[in-house]
């Protein structure tokens, strides 16, 4: 029996195995966005910065993406600095903001508005809803308490326990300050997407048995794999058709008729975590005809409060000889049985080894994952 397993050499060949396989390939950064800034009327929050009284507005704010008629939701990250409508908004990076505590942000917003619901986030958080309140008055109240977490981090700003917004006397007081607690407490972590993988585990050991190559199993830490194949079917232990698979589930290769080759591609969608800063440019910057492409500082700095979808690519390629279903023995007479038999990997790319009647050949295994 002869099978060829492509996977990357891990110990010798390196030259070769960047011809077959190369390094975990990055998945392409989506196009920064540009737009301008929107805002509706929210609620005047009581607070201080560095020891001093310091209101602000928390004015629900928006951003109109250039080409789109959608209005993504943002915040500021930047209490001290106004907001000047004049000036378009382009896609920087955090460093570039220097604004600081990224990950206690992006929780904040991840489990805030309007990732959560604004309804459902004030009575998550103890807080009650005024049943004479407007959906859009929960929405503003929803709103401000998650602003207020926000400055919490990025100005050290603090909330006042007394009368945080000014004329709240309708239950808003009560609501924006369990949302600001609730969101300031106990901050957890988001994962970041450069730690999502798609991997495939098995190789070394899968067997060929009742015309099947198996099993494989799926790993996955950025949700369930949608998997493909082109040269064959992919099935389950039970033979059903293997196209979506979790972390840790496994599927077997059967191979077209007449095929030896088969490539299997694999597919983990997910929402891009929340975090994407935006700061202040000129219409010279969106041209490319200014020398500094976005400026920051004289506007205030906005950050992307919905997720954005990514995917974490992967593909497998593999060159596969099924035995025969038996074979006479070297008397001439007795037929051997066929059987499951464990594959073995060699580390050199078109060394072959003999294992248990079955020649391996190793090549190389492409794997992806994603970066943001």
């Amino acid at each position: 029996m002869r099978l060829k397993t492509i996977r990357t050499p891990l110990a010798a060949a390196a030259a070769l195995a960047a011809v077959f396989a190369g390094a975990p390939a990055h998945a392409e950064e989506p196009e920064p966005v540009t737009g301008d800034a929107v805002t509706t009327p929210g609620l005047e929050l009581r607070g201080k910065l560095d020891g001093e009284r310091f209101d602000a507005w928390a004015n629900v704010l928006g951003l109109q993406p250039h080409g789109s008629e959608e209005t993504l939701v943002v915040y500021c990250i930047d209490i001290e600095t106004p907001l000047d409508f004049e000036s378009p908004y382009a896609e920087g990076d955090w460093e570039e903001s220097g604004v600081a505590n990224l990950e206690q942000v992006r929780w904040v917003l991840f489990n805030g508005f309007p990732n959560v619901g604004a309804e459902e986030l004030v009575e998550a958080s103890g807080g009650e809803v005024n049943p004479d309140w407007t959906d859009a008055e929960v929405a503003q109240v929803a709103y401000a308490g998650t602003q207020a977490a926000v400055w919490h981090f990025t100005d050290d700003w603090a909330l006042l326990a007394d009368n945080p917004v000014k004329g709240g006397n309708n239950g808003e007081d009560e609501a924006v300050l369990a949302v600001y607690e609730h969101l300031t407490e106990d901050t957890g972590r988001v994962p970041d997407p450069s730690e999502f993988t798609v991997d495939l585990e098995g190789e070394e050991s899968a067997a060929y048995e009742d015309g099947r190559f198996g099993p494989y199993t799926i790993r996955s830490n950025a949700g369930p794999v949608e998997l493909t194949a082109d040269g064959g079917r992919l099935e389950t232990d039970g033979g059903d058709p293997a196209a979506s698979l979790d972390d840790g589930e496994r599927f077997w290769i059967v191979l077209d008729e007449g095929t030896t080759e088969i490539t299997v591609s694999g597919t983990a969608a997910y929402d891009l975590p929340v975090g994407r800063v935006f700061l202040a440019t000129t219409d010279e910057s969106l041209t490319g005809d200014a020398a500094n492409p976005v400026k920051s500082g004289e506007s205030q700095k906005l950050i992307l409060a919905q997720p954005r979808a990514g995917e974490v690519p992967a593909e497998w390629r593999f060159a596969l000889d099924a035995p025969p279903s038996e074979r006479p023995s070297e008397a001439g007479g007795a037929k051997l049985p066929s059987t499951g038999s464990s594959l073995s990997v060699a580390f050199a790319a078109g060394l072959a080894l003999l294992v248990g009647g079955m020649t391996v050949v190793a090549l190389g295994k492409r794997r992806k994952a994603i970066e943001h």
